[in-house]
């Protein structure tokens, strides 16, 4: 038997592009939404986990692999989210998610996550699970992008 890969969305088609590019190798959610399953094509979070990034047309670009998050606070944003999300410092970052986080005052808390970006599943072709590229590390939920494990 066969688990089904998890699966992940973002708000927007250029933010998975950058992530196929290999430019955006972190990025954010809301505490209280860490944990939860938002539909068909977003799941829950879980360090580890290999995740099928899809499109808003629902087409597979890419899969990732969190492999880290970190609780941060609006006040101190740590320079591995801001870079991983590809900005230029963190008040760049703090513009860009103003309104992701609805105006969130200085003592707001969320969760960032790493994604380490591994292989385009139209890019290269290797073994499953074989590392391309180990140099994209940056914080907040920080992924991977990874081969199939079919």
């Amino acid at each position: 038997m066969t688990s089904r890969r998890r699966c992940i969305q973002f708000v927007s088609d250029a933010l998975v592009q950058e992530i196929v590019d290999g430019r955006k190798t972190a990025s954010v959610v809301d505490v209280g939404d860490v944990d939860v399953a938002d539909g068909d094509y977003d799941d829950a979070l879980v360090v580890g986990e290999f995740y099928d990034v899809y499109d808003s047309a629902l087409t597979v670009r890419a899969t990732i692999r969190i492999v880290a998050m970190e609780l941060c606070r609006w006040d101190a944003i740590p320079e591995r989210l801001w870079r991983g999300e590809g900005n230029v410092d963190a008040d760049e970052f703090k513009k860009d998610h103003e309104d992701y986080f609805v105006n969130p005052d200085n003592d707001f808390e969320f969760i960032a996550d790493d994604n380490k970006v591994i292989a385009d599943d139209f890019e290269f072709i290797a073994d499953d699970n074989k590392v391309i590229a180990d140099d994209f590390e940056f914080i907040a939920y920080y992924f991977e992008r990874a081969l199939s494990e079919d």
